[in-house]
Protein backbone atom coordinates (compact mmCIF):
# COMPACT_ATOMS: atom_id res chain seq x y z
CA UNK A 1 0.00 0.00 0.00
CA UNK A 2 1.33 3.70 0.03
CA UNK A 3 2.10 6.06 2.17
CA UNK A 4 -1.04 8.31 3.48
CA UNK A 5 0.15 11.86 3.16
CA UNK A 6 -3.38 14.24 3.29
CA UNK A 7 -7.02 13.88 2.29
CA UNK A 8 -8.18 17.02 0.93
CA UNK A 9 -11.75 16.59 0.10
CA UNK A 10 -12.29 13.39 -0.91
CA UNK A 11 -8.89 13.21 -2.71
CA UNK A 12 -5.99 11.05 -1.22
CA UNK A 13 -2.68 12.31 -1.70
CA UNK A 14 0.33 9.91 -1.22
CA UNK A 15 3.20 9.80 -2.37
CA UNK A 16 4.54 7.02 -5.33
CA UNK A 17 7.79 5.06 -5.40
CA UNK A 18 9.16 8.07 -8.33
CA UNK A 19 8.88 10.43 -5.05
CA UNK A 20 10.77 8.47 -3.05
CA UNK A 21 13.58 7.58 -5.59
CA UNK A 22 13.84 11.67 -6.25
CA UNK A 23 13.82 12.79 -2.62
CA UNK A 24 16.50 10.01 -1.42
CA UNK A 25 18.61 10.85 -5.17
CA UNK A 26 18.33 14.67 -3.78
CA UNK A 27 19.50 13.82 -0.24
CA UNK A 28 22.62 11.50 -1.70
CA UNK A 29 23.85 14.45 -4.21
CA UNK A 30 23.51 17.09 -0.98
CA UNK A 31 25.72 14.95 0.91
CA UNK A 32 28.02 14.29 -1.42
CA UNK A 33 28.71 17.90 -1.94
CA UNK A 34 28.77 18.27 1.68
CA UNK A 35 31.54 15.46 1.76
CA UNK A 36 33.20 16.49 -1.59
CA UNK A 37 33.86 19.98 -0.24
CA UNK A 38 34.75 18.77 3.28
CA UNK A 39 37.69 16.56 2.33
CA UNK A 40 38.71 18.81 -0.51
CA UNK A 41 38.81 22.02 0.97
CA UNK A 42 41.64 21.79 3.12
CA UNK A 43 42.42 25.51 2.65
CA UNK A 44 40.32 26.93 5.55
CA UNK A 45 42.35 28.08 8.21
CA UNK A 46 40.49 30.23 10.18
CA UNK A 47 37.21 30.62 11.01
CA UNK A 48 36.41 33.53 9.30
CA UNK A 49 37.60 31.83 6.41
CA UNK A 50 35.28 28.33 7.15
CA UNK A 51 32.37 30.20 8.01
CA UNK A 52 32.49 32.73 5.02
CA UNK A 53 35.02 31.66 2.68
CA UNK A 54 36.93 34.46 3.32
CA UNK A 55 34.57 36.97 1.88
CA UNK A 56 35.20 36.02 -1.84
CA UNK A 57 32.52 34.24 -3.84
CA UNK A 58 31.11 34.53 -6.39
CA UNK A 59 27.79 36.11 -6.48
CA UNK A 60 25.66 33.03 -7.81
CA UNK A 61 26.55 30.65 -5.11
CA UNK A 62 25.76 33.48 -2.10
CA UNK A 63 22.77 34.30 -4.50
CA UNK A 64 21.11 30.30 -4.31
CA UNK A 65 22.12 29.67 -0.50
CA UNK A 66 20.23 33.01 0.38
CA UNK A 67 17.36 31.63 -2.13
CA UNK A 68 17.55 28.30 -0.30
CA UNK A 69 17.53 29.74 3.13
CA UNK A 70 14.87 32.00 2.91
CA UNK A 71 12.52 29.71 0.73
CA UNK A 72 11.50 26.45 2.25
CA UNK A 73 10.05 23.62 0.38
CA UNK A 74 6.79 24.45 2.63
CA UNK A 75 6.62 27.60 0.98
CA UNK A 76 7.71 26.24 -2.09
CA UNK A 77 4.59 23.86 -2.17
CA UNK A 78 2.09 25.31 0.71
CA UNK A 79 1.57 28.52 -0.97
CA UNK A 80 0.36 27.69 -4.29
CA UNK A 81 -1.89 24.88 -2.45
CA UNK A 82 -3.04 27.67 0.24
CA UNK A 83 -3.88 30.08 -3.59
CA UNK A 84 -5.59 27.80 -4.65
CA UNK A 85 -7.61 26.09 -2.31
CA UNK A 86 -8.09 29.15 -0.46
CA UNK A 87 -7.65 32.60 -2.60
CA UNK A 88 -5.19 34.86 -3.41
CA UNK A 89 -4.82 36.39 0.05
CA UNK A 90 -1.41 34.97 0.12
CA UNK A 91 -0.42 37.07 -3.01
CA UNK A 92 -0.32 40.34 -1.29
CA UNK A 93 3.03 39.58 0.98
CA UNK A 94 4.46 38.51 -2.46
CA UNK A 95 3.83 41.66 -3.72
CA UNK A 96 4.97 43.71 -0.86
CA UNK A 97 8.16 41.15 0.07
CA UNK A 98 10.24 43.13 -2.60
CA UNK A 99 9.52 46.29 -0.99
CA UNK A 100 10.86 45.07 2.33
CA UNK A 101 13.83 43.49 0.67
CA UNK A 102 15.00 46.73 -1.01
CA UNK A 103 15.00 48.84 2.35
CA UNK A 104 16.77 45.83 4.11
CA UNK A 105 19.61 45.91 1.31
CA UNK A 106 19.84 49.80 1.14
CA UNK A 107 19.27 50.82 4.89
CA UNK A 108 20.59 47.52 6.94
CA UNK A 109 23.77 46.60 4.65
CA UNK A 110 25.67 48.94 3.99
CA UNK A 111 25.41 49.33 8.34
CA UNK A 112 26.88 45.67 8.48
CA UNK A 113 29.06 46.28 6.39
CA UNK A 114 31.02 49.30 7.95
CA UNK A 115 30.40 47.51 10.92
CA UNK A 116 32.17 44.49 9.49
CA UNK A 117 29.50 42.53 10.95
CA UNK A 118 27.97 39.37 9.19
CA UNK A 119 25.22 38.79 11.22
CA UNK A 120 22.39 41.07 12.90
CA UNK A 121 23.26 39.24 16.44
CA UNK A 122 26.93 41.81 15.65
CA UNK A 123 25.45 44.77 14.63
CA UNK A 124 23.38 44.68 17.37
CA UNK A 125 26.94 44.37 19.91
CA UNK A 126 28.26 47.58 18.59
Amino acid sequence: DTLFVCRIGSEKAVLSAADYILFTFMLLVSAAIGLYFRFSGGKQKTMNEYLLAGKNMPILPVAFSVMASYLSAITVIGVPSEMHLFGIHLFVPILIHPIGVMIASYVCLPVSFKLGACTAYEVSKW
